[in-house]
């Protein structure tokens, strides 16, 4: 089992002196009068200073805020493990980054996870605003009210609920029924390409040659990794996507959040409800959401899975299920080693999937082939159309389900 190597080791990160005010523009998105108790270095982070600002109101209620200032254009990423509070008092979080790519990283989050909390509005910490600094104009932040975590994994069924939930309250709700998003969105500090597009296929293969180019960037060229991904592109991608929208088949986007790692999934200290949160937002197939729970670090995996399924049925052809999970989690292969330059684990893992995939669908897309399997799987799908819904491509029967087995 591969596991992460720690950031600010690998790094060499050391915490920095921390600003003794805060930035005029990050006091007027906070409540007037609130008046500045305390700000002091908290937790360690390769990418971003951050800080505890502890501060009163008029009301004289304690509020806490946690601040994060990017330290480089280059160094600048979204945060990628779970903070916690004080479960006494209030807590307000703000996350910062300069830069161009920071503005386009802050103003993404908002995006994102306004979206976010239209749809769960319990389960995602309410967005407040972001900005830019006024003394440093390349400074920009993220303000969200933030709620006590434990870092804890949550149960099976919780987590399957609540994406499921999701999934089935989004789906079909996208401009003009597209997938992609209107502003670009960030996984860490690689931008998302996310132009709107007809056709899940389309969407999926810009996102992947983003994703691959930003790894390159990072490791650098391999001859055997073009090669491998010329064919996922050429073969693979067509094979196992071109599928779900062709031969009678369809599926419709639903709201991603796209980045479900135990860092982004956790439970409120005071009231036991499951938070998601640092989404990275886009209309796509709600598979795709399960991508991330395939890779053995993030310890989710088969049983979460298992879960969802029950709640919403996978999409047809349901035999390429387990390729197709494979396909998206191969995304955030390329992802991580994009993130880890000096370890090639990563890359090597990345490789492996995509040569797997390769070498098991060398003639790439076949109608004939594809029809074929429509046809031999006419009674799977009978099934499922009679276990779940008569009418698929509403999904009522299994929303119905989804929403009387939420905690």
């Amino acid at each position: 089992m591969s596991s992460l190597p720690d950031i600010s080791v690998a790094l060499g990160w050391k915490p920095g002196p921390v600003d003794k005010e805060l930035d005029e523009n990050v006091l007027t998105k906070l409540p007037p009068g609130t008046k500045v108790l305390s700000i002091s270095p908290s937790g360690a982070s390769a990418w971003v200073q951050t800080v505890r600002i502890e501060t009163v109101l008029p009301d004289g209620r304690q509020v806490v805020y946690f601040m994060k200032v990017g330290m480089s254009g280059e160094q600048c990423m979204a945060e990628r493990t779970g903070i916690h509070g004080n479960s006494h008092v209030d807590m307000e979080f703000v996350q910062g980054a300069p830069g161009d790519r920071g503005r386009e990283m802050m103003h993404g989050t908002f995006e994102s996870e306004k979206i976010m909390h239209t749809y769960a509005p319990d389960n995602v910490p309410e967005p407040i605003a972001w900005g830019t600094y006024m003394s440093m104009p390349d400074t920009h932040f993220y303000i969200c009210v933030f709620r006590d975590m434990v870092d804890d994994l949550p149960s099976v069924s919780k987590l399957g609920a609540l994406i499921s939930k999701l999934h089935l309250d989004t789906m079909g709700k996208s401009l003009g029924g597209k997938y992609g998003f209107h502003v670009t969105t960030h996984l860490a500090n690689v931008p998302n390409d996310n132009t709107w597009c007809e056709t899940w296929e389309e969407w999926f293969t810009n996102a992947m040659r983003r994703m691959i180019q930003a790894e390159e960037n990072s490791h650098g060229h391999d001859e055997k990794l073009k090669e491998l991904t010329n064919a996922l592109f050429a073969k693979v991608i067509p094979r196992l996507l071109r599928p779900l929208e062709t031969g009678g088949r369809e599926i419709q986007p639903c709201l991603i959040h796209s980045d479900l790692w135990p860092g982004n999934v956790k439970l409120d200290a005071e009231t036991d409800q499951l938070l998601i949160f640092d989404s990275c937002a886009y209309w796509g197939h709600n598979e795709s959401d399960l991508g991330p729970w395939r890779a053995a670090r993030y310890r989710l995996g088969r049983p979460y899975m298992r879960d969802y399924h029950k709640r919403i049925p996978k999409s047809l052809p349901e035999e390429d299920w387990d390729d197709r999970n494979l396909l998206y989690a191969i995304r955030y292969d390329f992802l991580i080693s994009a993130l880890f330059p000096q370890d090639a684990r990563f890359r090597e893992m990345a490789m492996d999937g995509v040569r797997y995939l390769v070498e098991k669908f060398p003639d790439g897309y076949d109608v004939d082939q594809t029809m074929k399997m429509k046809s031999g799987s006419s009674a799977a799908t009978d099934s499922l159309r009679s276990e779940n819904s008569r009418d698929r491509g509403s999904f009522k029967a299994a929303q119905q389900h989804a929403l009387s087995r939420s905690p």
